[in-house]
């Protein structure tokens, strides 16, 4: 161990030591401990001159030449008197403080032994750094010191502009005595801050940086305003803003004993520790650095990682890795908000496992207990570790009152599992369970829960569901996925779902492929097969299952001209109950020539289509093996124009971009061909420029037409991004459309078809607006077949709103408006309104209010929404208490507001 005692008024290479009569060296030379690993101190010799200013004494190591000249010398040189009381004396001009008289008026900063302070009392703070030196002179061993050191009622007051202030009288001394919080927080005052870098002012946890130690092993290094040496028993006092470094730790304090022979370090005044992420800030306390190990009283810690807080009556450090605390507090609030509080018995932190073990754990929320548990773990990172997860809470007026607790199974890195026990005050109990794995080549979960006995339920067979998936990648482009689906009856989504979406599922679909990918083709084979829940769709409304399908995809193109040429076939067996079923074989070449350049493009293309069918159960009157051969042929084009323009102070691009796509394909009767999966695109402007107006090879449609549209951008010079874009369309027939889906319905002779515009906007800031219309010159009664509006902004405060409207022709007509509004830095209202403008009744209604800051939110919802295709509706509340750094209490709000409000 090295000690460095410092002067702060000197300055240089050398150190200065102002010592006490105690720890003065004897005659020449000044004995320093360097304390190895073992606790044999060794004593190096130190040679020393008087500093500037007589404050002190500047040191080097002495070598064995100058020891031995030095000891000669002092029995040479006569003894000199000692100084007047308060007059610092110097020695002879020439020679260094090697002299038979020791160093005269060492500055002293601590007591003598013999006036230390006794253990429980408050002494005097020593100087800050900076601060001059108090006006005291230590006499030598030969002279007593009540010869060389006046009394206090003896001492002149200061001189006006003297760098010496008065020494302190009795008054003085009994202000400290009067005011001990005062002499508590003048001890404390110079330790460093607790809460350095530990960035409470931001909500997200961080984990803060370990403190870093520079002294490497066993090796200690110490430094001090003033030391003391015992060497009959040798101890070191070391006194004023201690800061001890090695073995790990860091230790700031006033004053601090090292006792060699055990290596033990021992405070009885306040001091800070730091060790990895552990800052302990102590009344008291103890520490035995070769082994890591010690005792501190009244603590109060701060842990880096996670950024988290609290206090202790004993704090046990047991090695750099473990350290246990008694009757606890831990909390992830900034200092001086106690939103929540855990408390404990006792609190242990393994910094191998990253985990706090707590015994006896009480949660305090606002001052009020909410939760308790014997024994509870808790990971101090984000790595995952089996324990009982948060639970979740909730009610709903179909099933009542509704408790979920989950338990983590941490089997393996690469696989899980989760079971859940959730309690129905109206059903019963649901168990489930989900198991997750990961292989190098192989992803996917299991998922099954039960439900034994149902209360609500006609009938006392047990009710379940079941999930699998899987994704593999076998190598060399082979690819493999599975997904299955299960209920054990048509109401069980719509009981035991938890969103619109789930309890409106209509078909339940299963599925595995296989696809192999290489440079130019794609191979996929796959079975897929659907479940129907809702026994009122009739049979020839459900889908058809695909048992198999087999389909090929090839596309490529020359290296000696800019032709580009693929093949797209297929062979797929189709089954369903009560149906016609059968087999189709479909095959397409194709060729196209795209021709682009930098203000146009022309691309004109050929496809050539076979395909042929043979069925079983086919209506009477209708051909069992049809087949049907055409071709298309296609020209699409375009124009780009773009000018800079000026708007609200951006330099932007505008772009006018004009675009002609024709399209011609023969008629060809088609009416002997079931439809198996084909149905009627959608009617949006990219769909203008499709060759074929079916989205399956049951319809070819016939085609001699022209898409004429334009579109405009503006793009912003800055960053890239498109703020404006804004799109006109229509098609053009030259002759009637008279393949239909249906064989009955007559061909449109329209001449044209609707008008198809389109609209987007970030040009204002945070918002963003959208709007599509389609409008039919035709339809004299409705012109308006399709639309669309939507408006969302999100605001600097973290407010959101959106509104929209879509509109279907006989199909629907829908509202949407949600908002998520901050009244306060603490209070967030809630809020959707879901509307059927058709039906007249509300599809969902969402309320809710969020209560909190970075340490905790409370957030509550109330919930009314369909509880299916019926009449009936759901209520619901959902109800979340989020603590940071701990998890969250109740239903998981977030990932419903997510699914419900748009741009959440």
């Amino acid at each position: 161990m090295r000690f460095y005692a410092r002067q702060p008024e000197i300055r240089g290479p050398s150190p200065v030591f102002p010592f006490t009569s105690a720890a003065r060296p004897r005659a020449l030379l000044l004995s320093v401990f360097l304390l190895a690993a073992g606790p044999t101190p060794a004593i190096q010799e130190w040679e020393c001159i008087a500093a500037p200013g007589g404050e002190g004494w500047a040191c080097q190591p002495a070598t064995a030449t100058g020891i031995r000249k030095a000891k000669e010398a002092t029995a040479a040189v006569p003894e000199r008197p000692a100084p007047a009381p308060g007059k610092a004396a110097s020695p002879p001009p020439g020679r260094s403080s090697r002299a038979s008289t020791p160093p005269p008026a060492i500055p002293a900063t601590t007591p003598p032994p013999e006036e230390r302070p006794a253990p429980g009392t408050v002494p005097q703070p020593p100087p800050r750094r900076g601060a001059p030196p108090p006006a005291t002179n230590v006499g030598t061993e030969s002279t007593p010191p009540s010869s060389t050191m006046p009394q206090a009622e003896e001492s002149p007051p200061a001189k006006a502009g003297s760098s010496q202030p008065a020494p302190p009288s009795s008054a003085d001394e009994g202000k400290a005595q009067a005011n001990p919080e005062e002499a508590e927080a003048s001890l404390t005052g110079w330790l460093p801050d607790l809460d350095e870098n530990m960035q409470w002012e931001q909500c997200r946890l961080a984990s803060v940086p370990p403190v870093v130690i520079r002294t490497q092993g066993d090796a200690l290094e110490a430094e001090a305003d003033a030391m003391e040496l015992e060497q009959d028993t040798e101890r070191v006092h070391l006194q004023g803003r201690v800061v001890l470094e090695g073995s790990g730790a860091r230790i700031h304090a006033n004053a601090i004993t090292y006792e060699s022979e055990q290596r033990h370090l021992l405070s009885d005044q306040p001091l800070l520790i730091e060790s990895g992420d552990l800052r302990l800030l102590a009344g008291e306390g103890e520490f035995y650095p070769g082994e890591h190990r010690g005792r501190m009283d009244q603590v109060e810690y701060r842990l880096l990682e996670p950024r988290a807080r609290g206090t202790a009556s004993v704090v046990e450090l047991q090695d750099r890795k473990h350290s246990r605390f008694e009757e606890p507090t831990f909390t992830t609030c900034p200092p001086g908000n106690n939103g929540f509080v855990l408390q404990a018995k006792e609190m242990e932190i393994d910094r191998e496992e990253m985990v706090g073990h707590f015994k006896g754990a009480k949660l305090k929320f606002l001052g009020m207990p909410i939760f308790y548990a014997p024994k509870l773990s808790i990971p101090l990172t984000d790595e995952r570790r089996s324990g009982l997860l948060v639970p979740s809470v909730g009610y709903s007026s179909s099933n009542g009152f509704d408790l979920a607790v989950p338990y983590y199974f941490n089997l393996a890195p690469n696989y899980d599992a989760t079971v859940t026990a959730r309690i129905l005050s109206k059903r019963g109990l649901l168990l489930g369970g989900e198991f997750r794995y990961l292989q190098p080549r192989h992803r996917g979960s299991l998922f099954a829960e039960i439900l034994p006995s149902d209360r609500l339920y006609d009938g006392n067979e047990p009710r379940g569901a079941f999930h699998a998936q899987n994704r593999s990648n076998l190598g060399r482009g082979l690819r493999a996925s599975l997904d299955l689906n299960w209920v054990s009856d048509d109401q069980y989504l719509e009981d035991l779902g938890h969103s619109l979406a789930v309890t409106s599922t209509r078909h339940l679909r299963n599925r595995a492929a296989l696809t192999w990918s290489r440079r130019d083709w794609d191979l996929l084979a796959e079975v897929r097969h659907y479940n129907t829940l809702d026994e009122t769709i009739p049979a020839d409304e459900r889908p058809y299952s695909l048992l198999p399908r087999v389909a090929f995809d090839w596309n490529s193109h020359s290296r000696n001209t800019p032709l580009y040429y693929g093949f797209n076939g297929e062979f797929a067996h189709f089954y369903r109950k009560d149906s016609t079923t059968g087999q189709r074989v479909d095959l397409q070449p194709k060729i196209s020539l795209p021709l682009h350049h930098g203000w146009y493009y022309v691309e004109p293309a050929l496809s050539a289509r076979y395909t042929t069918y043979s069925l079983q159960d086919q209506l009477p009157g209708y051909d069992s093996s049809p087949d049907r051969a055409t071709y298309t042929a296609s020209i699409d084009s375009g124009l780009f124009f773009d000018r800079t323009v000026n708007w609200f102070d951006q330099s932007l691009t505008h772009t006018l971009e004009p675009r002609a796509f024709y399209v011609y394909t023969p008629y060809e009767n088609q009416d002997d061909i079931p439809l198996f999966d084909t149905s009627l695109l959608d009617f949006t402007f990219d769909n203008l420029f499709r060759g074929n107006r079916f989205n399956g090879p049951d319809r070819v449609g016939d085609a001699n037409q022209l898409a004429l549209a334009l579109t405009s951008r503006v793009i912003s010079d800055t960053h890239g991004r498109e703020l404006l874009r804004a799109s006109i369309g229509q098609i053009f027939y030259f002759e009637d459309l008279r393949v239909q889906l249906d064989p009955d319905t007559p061909p449109l002779d329209n001449g044209s078809s609707s008008v198809i515009a389109e609209v987007a906007t970030e040009l204002f800031e945070n918002w963003l607006l959208r709007a599509g219309v389609q409008v039919d010159p035709h339809n004299e009664e409705r012109k308006l077949r399709q639309g669309l509006a939507q408006a969302t902004w999100h605001g600097d405060g973290g407010e959101i709103f959106h509104a929209s409207w879509r509109l279907r022709e006989d199909a629907l007509e829908q509202t949407d408006l949600a908002a998520i509004w901050p009244v306060s830095e603490k209070l967030k209202l809630i809020g959707r309104w879901y509307y059927s403008v058709e039906e007249s009744r509300t599809l969902e209604a969402v309320a809710g209010v969020e209560y909190g800051d970075c340490c905790w939110r409370l957030r509550t919802v109330v919930r009314r929404y369909l509880d299916g295709p019926g009449d009936a509706y759901n209520n619901s509340l959902l109800l979340e208490l989020e603590l940071n750094g701990l998890g969250a209490l109740g239903n998981d709000i977030d990932k419903f507001l997510d699914r419900t409000i748009y741009g959440y």
